[in-house]
């Protein structure tokens, strides 16, 4: 029985007793007088019910239409797209680097490396949530290092995070190997990473590189594990396409106000690279897409003596106050060659410092354990701000030289050569999805011929980069 239905059976039940002692005791008048007041009682609760069921269907509808409802923002430029319950959400992300360089080498210098300009990414994607638990990213990207490319998938994976503090991920992820690595390309401190930390992302990390694992946090603490094979777009590798293990580890503590000191460390070991394993890398700048320093490929023709496996591992260390930042890492790389051949080692290193002169302070995301970019505290305007200007100082060294010897190479001999660069740079942010950057490079490499000749290079840059992100 509904509530209407009671309301009016209890009403008409007390209307018959109240009626039966006036009926026997007073006159007709009365009686009807009693009977007519409580029918428009009676009238009058009817009306009041069916008001406020409409008024409940109303509010009913009303919840309906907000949780269906598509609600749009635009903060910091990102066109986000939600449902009003919050179940689902997508934002689409893009960013475009435009880079520019001259190299000035002596005539006589090998190789020679060409001036110009060219998209070094060029990306486009969504990512967002749905069933508030499950998240996805897709994007795509164009560009390359010295050249214009079509596009390929830099993103396309799935996430679960319904466990409190563990985020699971599946699918092509640029899996986080070195501190350098992990820090978006909007927010690296200089045009490119350092060498040190290619050279270690090279073995199992990456971009687009197909990955199963997941990483944790604390308010201090971060740590992730993945098992990778190639990346996408790579021709599958018959045995078991080139896996390996890849994790970090990362701790923050602040000893005082504005203060962030990370300490971490990452580490990828590959199982099987197929019998061979290079190391290589351009001079910190890919206008020029020439790789100077190389190992060449460290493997062998002899049965049972290519690569059987190999690592990269080392330490990272930052610390910031306010608008003051220093950071550094080291790794270490080894290939087992199997069989009677040597197993080769070789290391790389960097440290930087850099320093927002209009005083905005760096922020630490201890989701990526990782640095963020700087926003402008007064964006720029003719006659108002300036931006936030920064200025920036790194010197890396790479040796890939191992048993070098003399004379014609063989085997043992590997002569990748040593590279030493020292990078300045100036950053100016203009308003949080603009930055324009401006560095030079002194480039100095030892290296000796396969020939046993002498193959040192060195050369200067002047390099800049448009940037445009959201």
């Amino acid at each position: 029985m509904t509530l209407r239905n009671i309301l009016l059976a209890g009403t008409a039940l007390g209307a018959a007793a109240l009626l039966a002692g006036p009926a026997m005791a007073g006159s007709a008048a009365a009686t009807q007088n009693d009977i007519n007041t409580m029918k428009q009682q009676i009238m009058d609760l009817q009306q009041r019910l069916d008001d406020l069921q409409i008024q409940s269907g109303n509010e009913i509808k009303e919840i309906k239409e907000k949780q269906d409802a598509v609600q749009i923002d635009f903060k910091d430029g990102k066109p986000t797209f939600r449902t009003g319950d919050g179940l689902f959400t997508m934002s689409i992300r893009g960013r475009a680097h435009l880079d520019t360089a001259v190299y000035d080498q002596s005539d006589s210098q090998s190789p020679q490396l060409s001036s110009g300009a060219n998209f070094r990414r060029a990306e486009l994607g969504v990512e967002g949530t749905f069933m508030r638990d499950w998240g996805y990213k897709l994007n795509m990207q164009w560009g390359d290092s010295g050249k214009e490319r079509a596009s390929t998938i830099k993103d396309a994976y799935l996430t679960y995070g319904g466990i409190d503090g563990i985020t699971l991920m599946a699918g092509a992820i640029q899996t986080p190997m070195s501190l350098d690595d992990v820090t978006s390309s909007n927010d690296i401190t200089f045009i490119e990473r350092a060498t040190a930390s290619n050279l270690a992302t090279s073995l199992g990390a990456g971009d687009g590189r197909i990955s199963f694992g997941g990483r944790g946090n604390t308010e201090n603490f971060q740590a992730s594990l993945f098992y990778t094979m190639d990346s996408v777009g790579t021709s599958a590798n018959t045995s078991n396409e080139g896996s390996a293990v890849v994790g970090r580890a990362a701790f923050r503590f602040k000893p005082m106000d504005k203060t962030n000191v990370h300490i971490g460390a990452s580490g990828t070991y590959k199982f099987d690279p197929n019998g061979s394993v290079t190391f290589s890398d351009r001079p910190e700048l890919r206008v020029d897409p020439t790789s100077i320093i190389s190992t060449g490929s460290l493997g062998s023709s002899i049965s049972g003596q290519g690569a059987q496996s190999a690592y990269a591992v080392g330490p990272e260390f930052a610390a910031s106050y306010g608008p003051v930042r220093a950071q550094a890492e080291y790794y270490k790389y080894k290939v087992d060659r199997g069989g009677t051949q040597s197993d080769p080692d070789f290391d790389a290193w960097y440290v930087q410092a850099s320093w927002v002169l209009t005083g905005e302070e760096y922020k630490y995301s201890m989701e990526e354990a990782a640095y963020k970019g700087v926003k402008p505290a007064s964006p720029f305007t003719f006659g108002g701000g300036i931006g936030a200007w920064e200025v920036a100082a790194r010197y890396s060294v790479a040796d890939l030289n191992y048993n070098v010897g003399s004379g014609t190479a063989t085997s043992a001999n590997i002569r990748g050569g040593e590279q030493k660069i020292l990078t300045l740079g100036l950053n100016w942010y203009p308003i949080n999805n603009v930055r324009m950057m401006f560095e030079y490079l002194d480039v100095n490499i030892d290296k000796m011929a396969s020939n046993g000749g002498n193959a040192d290079e060195s050369h200067n840059a002047f390099a800049s980069r448009i940037q445009f992100a959201f």
